[in-house]
């Protein structure tokens, strides 16, 4: 198993559509919500198709129980679909304030770890003490956090690999005049190929099965650029980074 060593500063590609003000994304907005909308009804049509089914039974026998865990089921991702909605079409209202990212860190570290205690790997966790306050919203910079990290530990159990996330103080990733707390989530055993790259962005793109709502990549894009943070994919040589660069508050 490859480890994941100290990182050079590759060339990014950059989730640059995502900027909220340009009236030119309005077909990007046309198309996440079109396939929200989608995605939501056909999870209602199956909650309805089962009621029906439910509604023909005359007791609830062992079939009327499966129905209603089939019922359950969507409701629940019905739920979370829906949850999700206004953090990927960026309507999401954001309230930044000076965050000390060494003391939120451990606040939000078990949440963090989450998808890694359930695939059953470790995750590498490095953040300097003196790391300077940023400018964020915490509860948004955590869902961030969370979607990159999620994509991150799935991609590492597929392919048997490992995962890492590394903060930097200004100057040690990106040149020290632009001031910024720079993050890195990385994970080996996956790479994404080059004609894929600039998709990952896209709503309801996903290079994995049908369970994968594919929106997790659009919604740490939209609320980074709403927060003035940047960010960036690098994939070769067997390494996959992520790349979130925050303004020193």
């Amino acid at each position: 198993m490859e480890n994941i060593k100290s990182v050079e500063r590759p060339q990014f590609l950059f989730a640059d559509q995502f900027i909220l003000e340009d009236s030119a994304n309005a077909d990007f907005y046309a198309l996440l919500l079109k396939g929200l909308t989608h995605k939501l009804n056909n999870l209602l049509a199956v909650i309805q198709g089962f009621s029906s089914l439910i509604l023909m039974d005359e007791g609830l026998e062992e079939t009327t129980a499966e129905n209603l865990a089939h019922m359950k089921d969507a409701a629940i991702n019905a739920s979370k679909l829906s949850e999700r909605i206004l953090p990927a079409a960026g309507c999401s209202q954001i309230s930044t304030q000076d965050l000390k990212i060494s003391e939120f860190l451990p606040m939000v570290e078990d949440s963090l770890k989450e998808p890694f205690n359930a695939a059953g790997i470790d995750i590498n966790i490095k953040c300097p003490a003196d790391i300077p306050a940023i400018a964020a919203d915490p509860s948004r910079l955590k869902d961030v956090f969370l979607e990159l990290l999620t994509n991150a530990a799935e991609a590492a159990d597929e392919a048997g690999g490992q995962a890492s996330f590394e903060i930097f103080r200004p100057g040690e990733f990106s040149p020290a005049s632009e001031n910024r707390v720079d993050i890195l989530v990385r994970n080996s055993g996956t790479v994404i190929p080059a004609e894929n790259m600039a998709k990952i962005w896209e709503p309801f793109y996903s290079s994995k099965d049908n369970q994968h709502l594919g929106i997790g990549l659009t919604t740490a894009a939209v609320m980074a650029t709403q927060m003035n943070m940047k960010l960036g994919v690098h994939s070769a040589e067997n390494i996959t980074s992520f790349w979130l660069s925050i303004p020193v508050a």
